[in-house]
């Protein structure tokens, strides 16, 4: 947006003043999830959302969460911060990035130390996620549920944010 309101420049944004990605307008969901908890597997943040469309969201899921079979509507490149992320035949470590095009079905799962990924979109107000079907993921889910919901609901930070003195939870 270049029409005067919009003031060029550096802008910072703090991970302290992220918002839950759900607890904005800018995901879309054919189906609201059940409400996050400590023992959830995933937290999901909007870092950035910029006029023209540029958006930045951390997503750190939780040790061997099994993310289901999925689209969005818009393109998006993601960059592995930390841990892990099994695709398929492929795992993906810090530093690996995969672009996943508009219409795209795909699916992960999170290593056993988790994994943080950035998601980066570009001229784009709001996306949407449609579950695919996913023969076996609840199942899946399901037994990464039971066996991991103990050390999930130690845990409240992602490394990253632990590791920011400016994030409180």
């Amino acid at each position: 947006m270049r029409d005067g309101t919009h003031k060029r420049g550096i802008r910072i944004y703090r991970a302290a003043d992220s918002e839950d990605l759900i607890d904005t307008n800018f995901m879309r969901l054919s189906k609201p999830p059940a409400r996050l908890t400590s023992a959830s597997p995933a937290t999901l943040k909007l870092l950035t959302r910029e006029p023209d469309g540029f958006s930045l969201v951390h997503c750190w899921f939780k040790e061997n969460y099994p993310l289901g079979r999925h689209t969005h509507d818009v393109d998006c490149m993601y960059y592995v911060i930390s841990g892990s992320a099994i695709m398929g035949s492929q795992t993906l470590f810090p530093g690996d990035s995969f672009f996943v095009p508009a219409g795209s079905p795909y699916k992960y799962t999170s290593g056993p130390e988790g994994v943080e990924v950035l998601e980066i979109r570009h001229g784009v107000d709001q996306f949407d996620v449609q579950p695919q079907n996913d023969a076996g993921h609840a199942e899946k889910r399901d037994a990464a549920v039971a066996t991991n919901q103990e050390s999930w609901a130690r845990q409240s930070k992602s490394p990253t944010f632990a590791a920011n003195p400016n994030v409180l939870a």
